[in-house]
């Protein structure tokens, strides 16, 4: 999920002889849409107008704990901060875990997607 439609779109395209996709333009569509126990994956853009990634991890979680996420972001700090004890630490209450999650950074290729992806599911 991703605000930007041409991302989704890139996203997509680059997956689907890969994978069965699915793509959402936005957090509530996403969240409208989403199946308990069903995707392997969810590719979650970080910064979104209205409901941001954050948010809408805790509600994926929250319907389905197992549930794989890996964000995606063009924000340059993310990466940064997750390795900053206190900002983790003032988190820990929205993630519930050690902080540990796959971060994909924008601009991506298609080949690094895959590679994420594969790595995540397990393949």
């Amino acid at each position: 999920m991703d605000d930007e439609r041409d991302i989704t779109e890139s996203i997509r395209m680059a997956l689907k002889n890969h994978y069965w996709v699915d793509a959402a333009g936005n957090a509530l569509d996403a969240l409208r849409a989403y199946k308990p126990h069903f995707y392997d994956l969810i590719l979650l853009d970080f910064r979104m107008p209205k409901i941001d990634g954050a948010e809408v991890y805790q509600e994926i979680k929250r319907m389905d704990p197992r549930q794989k996420v890996c964000f995606i972001t063009a924000y340059e700090g993310l990466d940064k901060r997750m390795t900053n004890l206190q900002w983790r630490n003032s988190v820990s209450s929205v993630f519930h875990e050690d902080l540990v999650f796959p971060l994909l950074k924008k601009p991506f290729d298609t080949s690094a997607l895959l590679s994420k992806v594969s790595s995540i599911i397990g393949e």
